[in-house]
């Protein structure tokens, strides 16, 4: 079964010699008002729902791991050096003199300072581990509950931190993104049959091809806002600002223009191969879907074998399903890309210098393991595949409608 490309309305359908229904490669294209509607119907509804688990997926993703905190509390060893009873206070290792009274806490209630210089030394040092690890367990706990935590602790604005700039990004993203895809992989088509190339194998390619040119496009166009996206929903992101335009100028200030394109690198290597993927998949997908014939009625087969047309909501379905399975498989090949990409926008200048993707993974795998490479995914397939598949699936219906309005 050929790939079937993404241009609507859909032409009625031709007969292959292996007794299959193909798309008309060169059928026109909607056009470019629908196709504005439409993807910008979808990227709204996407943004909307999709925003909350994109806080949690940053948020796990920036997340110190665990480990790393012992490790590097246990190698550096225990805090204070030496207590000065006489003087009532404490020496620590980097030469620092505190007075006792600065530490009430390590003191047991009616205690004394005679007390203190049995367990003083590793109170303070159980202190410090204890902190740091209640507060790394409670970033990286599940999704669900860091939901809940940021809702009880920051309310709706939390749980919508960088809505804004999600809002204006999604809207010409989303539109450069689908356009794009339609344009050059109809041009494919034409050019794939205008060479006579009847093996519908060979069409396998033009997704590819389109999604990842389509992805690259849209994303290098949007790039300053993804990044102000990902540094307001952090929490680790310096000297945040609250708006649109003050992070931008904070950008500008601290780093220059080029600072706007931090993080681009790891962007584009996961976003061109998610795009490649997913739309391989969702094409595969819905032709399989179509061509099935034990789904009887729900299967596209059974009315293009009678010469009628494809229902709207049998269509829909098709997309919707196709679009989620593809969202799935693009999702979890593409794992290590996004979580490098978050922690080379959120970090700052003097930890970005002189770490290149493949090497900062290589780090991650290092100190994490194979499931540092994917932390916080969960989150992102809960955002990302219910939503590519309503985005998908508003752009397509979307077009059908309009084209036959405007």
């Amino acid at each position: 079964m050929a790939a079937r490309p993404i241009i609507s309305p859909s032409p009625p359908p031709v007969r292959s010699d292996a007794g299959r229904s193909s798309n008309v490669a060169s059928s026109p294209s909607s056009s470019l008002l629908s196709r504005i509607i439409s993807g910008s119907t979808g990227s709204i509804i996407y943004a909307l729902s999709g925003t909350p688990m994109e806080v949690v997926k940053v948020r796990q993703q920036t997340a110190p791991f665990e480990d790393s905190f012992s490790s590097t509390l246990e190698r550096q060893g225990n805090p204070v050096k030496k207590l000065l009873r006489s003087r009532g206070a404490i020496v620590l290792n980097n030469g620092l003199m505190l007075p006792m009274d600065a530490f009430p806490c390590l003191v047991a209630p009616g205690g004394s300072a005679s007390k203190m210089d049995y367990s003083i030394y590793s109170r303070l040092f159980e202190t410090c581990r204890k902190t740091a690890s209640s507060i790394v367990q409670e970033q990286s706990s599940g999704t669900f509950r860091m939901l809940q935590t940021i809702a009880r602790n920051e309310g709706l604005a939390g749980l919508y931190a960088g809505l804004k700039p999600t809002l204006v990004m999604s809207i010409p993203n989303t539109v450069i993104y689908l356009s794009s895809y339609d344009e050059i992989s109809m041009r494919l088509h034409a050019l794939h049959s205008s060479n006579n190339f009847d093996v519908d194998a060979n069409r396998a390619y033009i997704p590819l091809i389109a999604g990842s040119t389509a992805r690259i496009i849209s994303s290098f166009a949007t790039a300053p806002l993804e990044l102000i996206r990902t540094r307001q929903s952090s929490t680790i992101a310096q000297g945040r600002a609250t708006g649109i335009l003050e992070e931008f100028h904070l950008l500008m200030r601290t780093g220059g223009f080029m600072s706007c394109y931090n993080g681009l690198g790891p962007l584009l290597l996961r976003d061109a191969p998610f795009a490649a993927i997913y739309f391989l998949c969702l094409e595969q997908f819905r032709g399989s879907l179509s061509n099935n014939t034990s789904l009887g009625r729900w299967s596209g087969c059974y009315y293009t074998d009678q010469g009628m047309q494809i229902p709207a909501r049998i269509d829909v379905m098709h997309t919707f399903a196709a679009g989620a399975s593809a969202a799935l498989v693009a999702t979890t090949l593409t794992g290590p890309f996004d979580v490098v990409k978050t922690m080379s926008q959120v970090s700052n200048q003097a930890a970005r210098s002189n770490t290149g993707t493949f090497a900062c993974i290589q780090k991650i795998f290092r100190d994490e393991g194979v499931k540092g490479l994917w932390r916080g995914n969960v989150s992102r397939m809960i955002k990302i595949v219910p939503g590519h598949a309503a985005m998908i699936t508003c752009y397509e219906f979307g077009k059908r409608v309009f084209d036959g309005v405007l």
